[in-house]
């Protein structure tokens, strides 16, 4: 019920206790008022502990919240550059809009598709609609037209009562899903909610630069969707400028067994990000000496301090080796102690792009104890605002016309639960 945005009635329905009787005749299904007021608070309490614990056992936490307009937000960003160039295609895009619509009101018109492609040795595949606020909902409906190509128009054919789309129109939509694919590739990367993704942002903004430029130089591009390049590479620089600049981005890149140096742009840019990360784990090494010292230097009331005052002898056939030794001992700072373990770290070979970082980290943590520490603090950082956003939408599934009689409390608990089981 919390998981599923299962209605608490669910135990009340006829065909969901068939079901339960099918899967095991012995047992008893629960009352909805046993849900209520037993266990559904009995897992809250629960699982209220086990994320307690999880929190006390933490280092670091990273928190996220949705600013509505955060400039920081990179999926924000795509999606600001993706919108720029509709503008150039918009006829195009109001014709397919039409025809799909169409086929979303009609039944027989869908049934129509449906056989087309069956007849067509197709895949049979529903057409997607638009919508205003996501731009790669038009990637998607541009795409899916694509897909069945050949049944649609055949299907608008016989049809008859709307506009036909020409092979211009496809082309316009093959060119426009080419330029458009790497960005719903990189947003499906930075909302991921399960692995690390704030160390990816550097890689795939240069990625996204990069394949602007190239389309840019492709010949016989139609005219609209040249247009629409250059749009959007103006505002893609301007949205991107810097980013290789923030610090949180750039020291996540560099301590990333995945990217290391190959993620930056530019030598310049990974030499600030070197001294940034040499001055982080400086200052780790520092702390931890200060800790150390003062763990040291507690007394007791009871504790006694002996000291010998025996001077050891020292004989003048040591005096050249002393003396040599002094020459090329080499003093130890904490910089020089960071320098050596990230220069250590650096030279270890890149991990497979596919691998999770935090295992090779969990792994590494005694050989490279101080950049682990840094790591704590910057791996773990979402890279956008996307899960509060998921959290606006599980709202939204869990308050339904179902379940509209839901007290705060108990939308509050099934909120938790959802998110913490």
């Amino acid at each position: 019920m919390a998981k599923e945005y299962q209605p608490f009635s669910l135990v009340k329905n006829k065909e969901f206790k068939i079901f339960v009787s099918l899967l095991n005749p012995s047992y008893s299904l629960p009352s909805r008022k046993t849900i209520t007021y037993n266990i559904l608070p009995q897992l809250l309490e629960n699982t209220r502990e086990k994320v307690k614990r999880s929190l006390d056992n933490a280092s670091y936490i990273a928190m996220s919240t949705d600013g509505w307009t955060s400039v920081n937000n990179e999926t924000h960003s795509i999606n600001l550059i993706a919108q720029c160039g509709l503008e150039e295609i918009k006829e195009i895009h109001k014709k397919v809009k039409k025809i799909v619509e169409h086929f979303k009101r009609s039944s027989q018109a869908a049934a129509k598709l449906k056989n087309t492609q069956i007849q067509m040795n197709y895949p049979v595949l529903k057409l997607k609609q638009d919508v205003i606020t996501r731009w790669n909902s038009t990637y998607d409906m541009f795409n899916r037209c694509l897909e069945t190509k050949d049944p649609l128009v055949s299907t608008l054919a016989m049809i008859g009562k709307t506009e036909m789309l020409t092979a211009s129109d496809f082309n316009l939509m093959d060119y426009y899903c080419k330029l458009f694919k790497p960005f719903k590739e990189v947003t499906i990367e930075l909302s991921s909610e399960k692995g690390v993704s704030i160390s990816k942002v550097i890689v795939l903004t240069n990625a996204l630069l990069s394949h602007i430029k190239t389309m840019r130089t492709e010949k016989n591009l139609p005219l609209e969707i040249y247009s629409m390049i250059l749009k959007m590479g103006n505002k893609a620089k301007n949205r991107f400028a810097g980013m290789e600049d923030n610090y949180t981005f750039a020291e996540a890149t560099l301590i990333d067994p995945r990217f290391k140096k190959k993620g930056f742009s530019s030598e310049t840019y990974y030499i600030r990000s070197y001294q940034n990360v040499v001055g982080k784990i400086s200052s780790i090494i520092k702390r931890k000496k200060q800790s150390i010292n003062q763990e040291e230097n507690i007394v007791t009331d009871n504790e006694q301090i002996t000291m010998s005052t025996e001077k050891k002898e020292t004989f003048d056939i040591w005096k050249e080796f002393d003396s040599q030794v002094k020459e090329v001992t080499t003093v130890r700072t904490d910089t020089s102690d960071a320098i050596v373990e990230l220069d250590k770290f650096l030279n270890e070979p890149l991990i497979p792009r596919e691998s999770d970082p935090l295992v090779w980290w969990k792994e590494m943590k005694r050989i490279y104890p101080n950049i682990y520490h840094l790591m704590l603090q910057r791996l773990g950082v979402p890279s956008t605002s996307v899960p509060c956003e998921r959290t606006f939408s599980k709202a939204g599934y869990t308050q339904t016309d179902r379940r509209n009689r839901l007290s705060i409390k108990n939308m509050e608990t099934l909120m938790f639960l959802n998110g913490n089981l």
